[in-house]
């Protein structure tokens, strides 16, 4: 599963490369294997979008920074659960990482 590279940052874990970007979930591809792609979850959602939604809100977050460092740490945390190849979601929340199944 190729995906365009307009708009990737380029990170290394490990040795091996990676290109990511962030559109309200980070999305992670491999350079090494094209038809991988790691979603990351952090909560973030528009809260403009529910101002006069109060029952549809979604859970309040804690706002976290996205930085090389914390995507490095997320595809870090998704490479010792398995993921090489393939679609892989996890959500970060409460400071923890959890695999969706």
């Amino acid at each position: 599963m190729a995906i365009s590279k307009k708009g990737f940052r380029k990170i290394v874990v490990d040795g091996s490369e990676f290109l990511w970007k962030f559109n309200k979930k980070i999305i992670v591809s491999s350079e090494q294997f094209k038809n991988s792609l790691l979603i990351i979850d952090i909560g973030w959602y528009d809260r403009w979008l529910y101002i006069d939604d109060k029952e549809n809100k979604p859970p309040d977050f804690e706002p976290k920074s996205i930085t090389p460092q914390f995507v490095s740490e997320s595809i870090y945390f998704a490479l010792t659960k398995g993921w090489k190849e393939g679609k892989m979601e996890i959500v970060f929340t409460n400071n923890e990482y959890k695999k969706i199944e």
